[in-house]
């Protein structure tokens, strides 16, 4: 199998619509297949990496020359051919939780793993942003399928946060300083939902067709505020496989939004404004440093 000439990695973050741009990949994979190129899909690659960045786990704190070998003959395997290969994995920035720390993503997770693989090619970035305002509450819920949160913890983060609002910028800084020789492309989640097409083709690198229009993901879709309410009640000391069974089971069967349950919003409008203007002056001060790295649509998008 030739070498990869091009490794283009989707970072994420979390609640960006990450799920849904996978899973369009994917329905077109074949089709991309076609143009020399190989997109790796986070069910094969996911598990891989998660291997390698834990923590706990023997390879992330002996990682080493050894151990980045056996990772890259591992990597191997999953291709299928093209030298230009596509990845996307929320997790290499870390997990859903790191969203209420500060900095937000403190780990950069498993960026190692694709620091090691873009040694002797060429590599680009993606990322995709959104305002805290929505994206942390969704990060609760999605936080809460595997982890019982301490009492009245959501409320004391977000107090922390409205005060001392998290930053995008800080994020990309420290992502171009690990790979000052990468390109990086950012796009807002609004603009993902308006110009889904065009921004799946700039992350492709060509023009490989039509990407399918896919509805947005079930298991992704924010839940009500009473299943946010039950769920946290769940026993605290339930494996995380039942755990995330149960959740989900709420979620999405017993107390989906709709039928008078609203959706979850624990901020309140003077906080959410702070986090929203903090949201603008990101974009305002990325586009002043790194000229060019956020997407525009074109004319015709």
């Amino acid at each position: 199998m030739e070498p990869v000439k091009e490794l283009r990695v989707h970072l994420g973050a979390h609640k960006t619509a990450t799920t849904h741009l996978q899973d369009t990949l994917l329905a077109h994979q074949n089709n991309i297949a076609l143009h020399g190129i190989d997109y790796i899909p986070r069910e094969r690659f996911g598990p891989l990496q998660r291997r390698f960045s834990d923590p706990s786990r023997w390879r992330k704190n002996l990682w080493s020359w050894p151990v980045e070998r056996l990772f890259k003959r591992q990597f191997q395997k999953l291709r299928e051919g093209g030298d230009v290969v596509l990845l996307s994995d929320e997790d290499l920035l870390g997990y859903a939780y790191d969203l209420f720390t500060s900095p937000i993503y403190p780990d950069l997770r498993g960026l190692h793993t694709i620091r090691s693989l873009a040694k002797d090619t060429k590599l680009k970035l993606f990322l995709g942003v959104r305002s805290f305002d929505r994206l942390l509450p969704s990060a609760f819920a999605q936080t809460i399928k595997t982890i019982a949160p301490e009492p009245d913890w959501l409320d004391e983060v977000l107090t922390n946060m409205s005060r001392t609002p998290p930053s995008w910028v800080d994020l990309v800084d420290r992502l171009m300083a690990m790979f000052p020789d990468a390109s990086l492309m950012l796009w807002r989640y609004e603009d993902y939902s308006a110009h889904s097409q065009e921004i799946l083709t700039s992350f492709v690198g060509q023009d490989v067709g039509q990407f399918p229009e896919l509805p947005p993901p079930v298991r992704t879709t924010s839940p009500s505020h009473d299943a946010i309410l039950k769920a946290e009640k769940i026993d605290r000391h339930l494996a995380v496989e039942e755990r995330r069974a149960q959740v989900r089971r709420i979620y999405y069967e017993e107390l989906p939004i709709g039928d008078g349950r609203t959706a979850f919003k624990p901020l309140d409008q003077a906080d959410a404004a702070r986090l929203v203007d903090r949201y603008e002056q990101d974009l305002h001060d990325l586009e002043q440093r790194y000229p060019r790295m956020i997407f525009k649509p074109s004319a015709t998008s």
